[in-house]
């Protein structure tokens, strides 16, 4: 497969976006709900990556394009967070506040820092560890730059280096690799999105499948939100 072949599934996954956001927006016959806020700044994100992520892909601009996938699994990690509190509502307000994540506790008493998160998240989805350590090399100054910039030529120690906008090193199967672990982030971030929708439309049985679950020890697997109906506080209508 090539990497504009790799690309034609953006369309379908940009459409997918918008399908999520009205699935929210229209759960629970229109009400608003703190964790909504969340879920529409995530989903909003999300698109925003993928817009920008093809789109540097397209330019041959791996550097640039490589820390989205860190960005998208950041998108992923807060909203994995929201199964982790007592009150996902809650968590939703003190992010609108500006309270970072990782001040926050779980519900075992942890800080939800981003490795904390990753941990756990690891546990869900066994991709996501390495994913994480991989991307975030990207996102700080690292041995990936070095490469980026520099390509053995020859057995005689000598290195060709590059200062341009366009990759000159990257192979080709590692653009592709690129995409499929962008898409596999994007994926993990609807099945939560998927989750609290029908966690909103269906609050009893989502809570007596999460109560099962925990029961069987088999923990939250499917994305669904722990959310009970007394915890679900109205902050409104959808226009």
């Amino acid at each position: 497969m090539s990497v504009d072949d790799a690309l034609r599934r953006y369309e379908q996954y940009r459409n997918s976006h918008f399908e999520l956001g009205k699935a929210i927006g229209s759960a629970y016959g229109g009400a608003i709900y703190p964790l909504d806020l969340l879920m529409f700044a995530a989903i909003n994100r999300s698109l925003c990556l993928l817009k920008g992520f093809v789109t540097l892909i397209q330019a041959r601009n791996f550097i640039a394009a490589a820390p989205l996938i860190r960005l998208q699994l950041d998108n992923c990690l807060r909203l994995f967070a929201a199964t982790l509190v007592t009150d996902p509502h809650a968590l939703s307000i003190k992010v609108l506040e500006g309270m970072p994540v990782r001040r926050m506790h779980d519900k075992s008493g942890k800080l939800m820092t981003d490795k904390h998160l990753a941990d756990e998240f690891t546990r869900r989805h066994a991709w996501v560890r390495d994913l994480y350590e991989g991307t975030s090399a990207y996102v700080h100054l690292s041995e990936k730059h070095y490469f980026n910039a520099m390509k053995a030529t020859g057995g005689d120690g000598k290195l060709t280096l590059k200062i341009t906008d366009k990759d000159e090193f990257v192979p080709e199967d590692l653009y592709l690799e690129a995409i499929d672990a962008f898409l596999a982030t994007t994926d993990a971030l609807f099945e939560y999105v998927s989750g609290w929708v029908y966690t909103k439309n269906n609050p009893e049985k989502a809570a007596a499948e999460l109560r099962a679950q925990i029961k069987s020890k088999e923990g939250a697997q499917s994305g669904v939100v722990p959310i009970t109906p007394k915890e679900r506080t109205s902050v409104g209508k959808a226009a």
